[in-house]
């Protein structure tokens, strides 16, 4: 399996996910462009890559597929009143 690494600072900062970026690139809002890891990798590394404080890794097929709020993805509630406007709410 393989995983996106999500940049947590700079996804709040932006309001929208960010990817740490491919070598010596910058971060990037796109995911084909961004660093992808593989499992063994990861689970070597987790401090650096998966933290929950400042990075965390999402499958890449989640990421390719997934269709809702971006904040779904990083486990950050959609505030109350944004699910209202969109009619999401239940």
């Amino acid at each position: 399996m393989s995983y996106h690494i999500i940049n947590l600072a700079q996804t709040r900062m932006q309001q929208q996910l960010v990817f740490w970026g491919v070598g010596s690139e910058p971060d990037t809002t796109d995911p084909r462009r961004a660093l992808i890891v593989n499992e063994e990798y990861l689970n070597r590394n987790l401090e650096r890559y998966d933290n929950g404080r400042t990075t965390r890794a999402i499958l890449t097929r989640v990421v390719e597929n997934h269709t809702g709020d971006w904040r779904e993805l990083v486990g950050w509630p959609v505030p109350e009143h944004e699910l209202e406007q969109t009619g999401d709410a239940a």
